[in-house]
């Protein structure tokens, strides 16, 4: 009885914490994260959260498949494939797939949660609205559509430095740190409400920092500029014109708030998720239609400061056996991976990926890109 009585105020007590210091984004991420056995959040976690559809066209058109597509790659990659627990592996050269397995029990239509890769097509969605003119430059102010930004810089903040991540916002991206902010908004139920209380402490444009409140905040702008809810601006500007095989899955914080988790958390499969990539391949066009301007497409795939090579606008860069390279990335390793001169697209899926221990891009990737070199040497 007496045990049962100190379990029962020690309860009480961690839920009276809880709620007196606002941490019920805490005690959902252990109930999501470590009660299903994870130390992390994982790409099978779209069941424990709301989310949005996102419907493609009824008119398809599937990827042609050479009809020698390799299903089975060389044992030291297959072994690397165990041991980075990866989910899906495709390779896609001129627009035909030619190298493609799935592990882990995972399937051609199997979604899973894209990470941080959601961030490129949020700065998509930002050129499409300059293009459309609900945007009138990149050099606007954010406080301008924003007016609740907060901290010494928030005035000077530009459009442009959220997507190239220079916004001088207060920010720690540790995923492992349980309290850090991307934590919090990985779990928080009103997304708008905690964006609009971090500040701007530092000049913008000067000093690059990745920082998933950057994203969020930017697809909040889209949201005002547009007039539209960003899922459905999505939906109609870029998904159902790359006539996807399957409906997209976005995670919104609550159904009370229904606020996109814009920062992360698009849900699909890696051929899916591969047509994102065609886009930087072909210069922002899909079958003869520009999707996307081919200025800002070019823009972006170059590094956005001088004294940081690794970093464009909404993708991660890389030069490598003299090609250039151009990603989208997320955390555990999901990439979409962009190599133009090759006409070549390589998308990785999965549980695991290396902590490069500073913003770059991981070796993990290189690892990929020599399997995919391979069938098209």
């Amino acid at each position: 009885m007496k045990k049962i009585k100190i379990l029962v105020i020690t309860v009480s007590v961690i839920f009276a914490l809880i709620y007196t210091f606002n941490l019920e984004y805490f005690a959902r991420g252990i109930r999501i994260v470590y009660l299903n056995g994870e130390s992390t959040v994982f790409i099978d976690d779209l069941k424990y959260f709301n989310y949005e559809t996102i419907k493609s066209p009824i008119e398809k058109s599937p990827w042609a498949e050479n009809k020698d597509k390799t299903t089975n790659f060389s044992s030291e990659f297959e072994d690397y494939n165990k041991k980075m627990r990866t989910a899906a592996y495709i390779v896609i050269h001129n627009d035909t797939i030619i190298g493609e397995k799935y592990y882990e029990g995972y399937s051609v239509n199997s979604s899973t949660n894209s990470m941080s890769m959601a961030k490129t097509p949020v700065s998509l969605m930002m050129a499409k609205a300059l293009e459309q003119g609900y945007i009138n430059s990149l050099e606007d102010k954010v406080i301008d559509y924003i007016p609740e930004l907060k901290g010494e810089f928030a005035n000077d903040v530009k459009i442009i430095d959220l997507a190239a991540m220079t916004s001088g916002i207060d920010w720690d991206e540790g995923t492992s740190n349980p309290f850090s902010p991307v934590a919090k908004q990985y779990f928080y139920e009103d997304l708008v409400k905690l964006m609009l209380d971090q500040k701007f402490i530092d000049e913008p444009g000067k000093t690059y920092l990745y920082s998933s409140g950057n994203t969020q905040i930017l697809s909040m702008v889209i949201e005002k500029a547009t007039g539209m809810k960003i899922q459905d601006y999505f939906e109609k500007e870029l998904w159902s014109k790359i006539s996807p095989d399957n409906d997209a899955y976005w995670q919104i914080d609550s159904k009370e708030s229904g606020n996109l988790k814009s920062f992360c958390c698009l849900h699909s499969n890696a051929r899916d998720f591969s047509r994102l990539g065609k886009l930087y391949i072909d210069n922002g066009s899909w079958s003869g239609s520009q999707i996307i301007d081919s200025a800002f497409i070019q823009k972006s795939t170059k590094p956005y400061l001088d004294d940081f090579k690794e970093y464009g606008i909404g993708v991660w860069l890389s030069d490598y056996k003299d090609l250039k390279i151009s990603l989208m990335s997320g955390h555990q390793g999901q990439y979409v991976i962009m190599i133009p001169e090759k006409k070549l697209i390589i998308t990785r899926l999965g549980e695991r990926d290396i902590d490069l221990g500073r913003a770059g891009v991981s070796p993990d990737v290189l690892v990929y890109i020599d399997e995919a070199l391979k069938l098209i040497n």
